[in-house]
């Protein structure tokens, strides 16, 4: 009974033997016959690149420079005083607008009207005396040498008196011009001589921007032409000057030249001192074919676009013109309208497959997704 156990089971064991080769074998068959196709349909197999796109488009563009500056009061006034003495009265306060010849402020003039009142009264000598000269002269009673003397002190007084008189006016502080009080460096009481500075004034009705251009822009740069200038204190508006006036000289130090932009302020939108972002335009060249600028690769001089015909990338390529902001000229086999890669070109080659990623959807996408829509709808009713 024992040695039939054994042999049954030595039998068993044989079978499942067999069977394994037998699995083994095939398996290995299997693999060696599905090899060559695998490879063959990876060989095949071609996946699509993701890009972004964008259409070619016809704009107006401007050839720009852009700088920056720092803007100024055309009409500005340091206010000083040529007289010495106590600041008696203050007419005005720091951000106070003032006309022209209008009292700032007034000095002591007690000594300079005294000063004037015995300049009067020298001169009333000078003139009595000057008149009693005369006379007797007509009687050949006095001298030619004596009458001149008395001639010269005359008007030797006439001038003491008028600079007395030009003392006594500027005692009172006026505004040389019009414009806004921007510094005041005086407070009354306050001791004063001659020459200090007292007030700054500054005109905000009309500003400048002085700018300095590099030599080889100077065949591109006249007068009157416009300039747009934008501000941080002022975001989403631009402002426009104008080109007043161009150095007749080259700084042979930097190799640029000096041009003043001028501004008009009437709404007092701008102040003097504000920092501007400028782009001054030399040209502008209108209903040109523009692509955005990230879509251009550059290599060597030559410059190329992947165009998405078919679902493929065509290489085209271009000729660059102007470049405003994030927009550039282009010219070459190209039309309006024909799509262009931004995003994702620098993966791809000539014919490659392309997947557009910000495609937009077409009617019968959109009709699909609202009849996939009511059909969720209604199953969610009739599971409720």
């Amino acid at each position: 009974m024992l040695t039939f156990s054994k042999t049954l089971f030595a039998k068993t064991l044989a079978s499942k033997k067999l069977l394994l080769s037998s699995m083994l074998l095939t398996t290995v068959f299997l693999t060696a016959c599905s090899e060559p196709e695998a490879k063959e349909e990876q060989e095949i197999a071609e996946f699509a690149i993701p890009v972004m796109v964008a259409s070619i488009e016809r704009k107006d563009i401007s050839s720009n420079f852009h700088t920056t500056a720092t803007l100024e009061s055309r009409n500005e006034a340091e206010i000083i005083t040529r007289v010495t003495g106590i600041i008696e009265e203050l007419s005005v306060e720091e951000g106070d607008f003032v006309e022209k010849g209008q009292l700032l402020a007034k000095v002591d003039a007690r000594r300079y009207q005294l000063a004037l009142d015995k300049a009067e009264a020298e001169l009333a000598g000078f003139e009595q005396e000057l008149k009693r000269l005369s006379l007797m002269a007509e009687k050949q009673l006095v001298s030619a040498q004596a009458s001149d003397k008395l001639k010269y002190q005359h008007r030797a007084a006439v001038a003491a008196k008028e600079l007395a008189a030009l003392d006594l006016k500027d005692s009172q502080i006026v505004a040389p011009i019009s414009g806004y009080i921007s510094e005041r460096f005086i407070k009354t009481g306050h001791f004063t001589q001659g020459y200090q500075k007292l007030f700054h004034i500054v005109d905000q009705s009309s500003l400048q921007a002085v700018v300095y251009l590099p030599e080889h822009k100077l065949s591109y740069v006249q007068l009157g032409q416009q300039a747009v200038l934008q501000f941080s204190a002022r975001q989403g508006k631009q402002f426009v000057a104008q080109i007043r006036s161009i150095s007749p000289v080259i700084d042979s130090r930097s190799g640029t030249f000096k041009v003043i932009l001028s501004l008009g302020n009437d709404h007092l939108q701008l102040k003097p001192g504000m920092f501007a972002q400028i782009a001054l335009t030399f040209d502008t060249h209108q209903d040109t074919l523009t692509i955005p600028t990230d879509a251009i690769i550059t290599l060597d001089n030559i410059s190329k676009i992947y165009l998405v015909k078919d679902n493929k990338a065509v290489e085209v390529l271009i000729n660059k013109g102007f470049v405003q902001e994030q927009l550039t000229e282009i010219s070459g086999e190209l039309d309006e309208g024909d799509i262009v890669v931004v995003n994702g070109h620098h993966n791809l080659k000539a014919n490659a497959l392309v997947e557009i990623l910000n495609a937009k959807a077409s009617d019968d996408d959109a009709l699909e997704d609202e009849a996939l829509t009511d059909t969720d709808t209604a199953i969610a009713k009739t599971t409720k």
